[in-house]
């Protein structure tokens, strides 16, 4: 039966390729997009602004709470996670790193999703955040162990990813408070994701006397991309309409419909990328639910002798096509015959 597995082991992946190749017409699905939003838990980030102004945990996660709708709406297949550092509870696959808290796993953005981020908004979500993540201090913070766990995240997924980005949520320009330790272990690992096509964004915000990217990010983050893209930002995020512009500039991944091949001259060719700045956004497709359970029900197909019926093998299957030749006579009278 190992050849049987062998042709059904992939039979998700078939079945999305051709869900995008019937919604684009020529476009063919070439994997999914992810995002992980690693998020800064310590002190710091729950400190109100003046004159009521929400503090910079509360506008990171109305910021996460409004990708994870936009990604519903318009592309519910990416795939989307939540992690938080700085934290004194641990939560994490085989709780190898400790500090880090894993709130939500790489997996499509959904319902219960979006109300787990709305219940860590405002002073009742301030107090939640508390209570489940807690606060392990500027001293045990270790932004190399987050970003080594966020690595696991994205070798644990099995599906074809077509893009792979980190949004870093901070206010604290020396996360490790100068150890250098700790710096160069960050740096590594920061390294290491960008060496796997993880595209790593800063998204920081204000603090008392300015945050300095030069001081340990300017080393940590991506450069951009290609040349229409948003780069660093040297300036952080003071309202929350600024922080919303920056993460939906880097959120969406630019996709050409088509590449051409202009010929101008002997020699001299010019390559153009045609994308489309607005496309309409289509209603999922239906998906089936078992009725006891409420699960998913995923359809296979399988093919068995039509005599003895035992299951057939893909390479005991033969397709073939009667060919049919017609004669059609075509007869033209003019109007002399007439």
């Amino acid at each position: 039966m190992a050849e049987w597995d062998a042709f059904h082991q992939n039979e998700e992946q078939d079945e999305e390729q051709e869900e995008g190749e019937e919604t684009g017409g020529e476009f063919k699905f070439t994997g999914r997009d992810s995002l992980v939003f690693l998020v800064d838990a310590s002190k710091e980030m729950f400190i109100k602004g003046e004159d009521g102004e929400p503090s910079n945990f509360d506008m990171t996660m109305q910021c996460v709470r409004s990708v994870y709708t936009s990604k519903i709406i318009s592309s519910h297949r990416d795939l989307v996670a939540l992690v938080f550092y700085g934290t004194k509870h641990s939560k994490n696959p085989r709780n190898s790193f400790k500090h880090v808290y894993v709130y939500h796993d790489l997996d499509e953005p959904g319902a219960k999703r979006v109300q787990d981020v709305e219940a860590l908004r405002g002073d009742s979500g301030a107090r939640l955040a508390g209570e489940t993540l807690g606060d392990s201090g500027e001293a045990e913070t270790s932004l190399g162990n987050a970003l080594w766990c966020c690595s696991n995240l994205y070798s644990d997924i099995k599906l074809r990813l077509s893009h792979k980005r980190l949004m870093l949520f901070t206010c604290r320009d020396r996360p490790h408070g100068g150890d250098s330790m700790r710096d160069r272990l960050a740096r590594t690992k920061a390294g290491d994701l960008k060496e796997t096509g993880v595209v790593i964004d800063l998204m920081h915000l204000m603090k008392p006397g300015g945050f300095d990217v030069s001081l340990f990010f300017c080393d940590v983050v991506s450069p951009p991309e290609d040349e229409s893209e948003l780069g660093l930002q040297l300036e952080p995020s003071y309202k929350l309409e600024d922080l919303q512009k920056r993460v939906r500039a880097k959120e969406q991944k630019k996709r050409a419909l088509a590449r051409l091949s202009l010929h101008l001259a002997e020699g001299m060719n010019l390559a153009v990328g045609v994308y489309a700045t607005a496309v309409m956004a289509r209603k999922p497709n239906a998906v089936r639910l078992y009725r006891e359970s409420n699960e998913a029900v995923r359809s296979k197909t399988r093919t068995f002798h039509t005599q003895t019926g035992s299951l057939l093998l893909p390479s005991e299957v033969k397709k073939a096509q009667y060919a049919c030749s017609f004669l059609i006579i075509l007869c033209v009278s003019s109007s002399e015959d007439q």
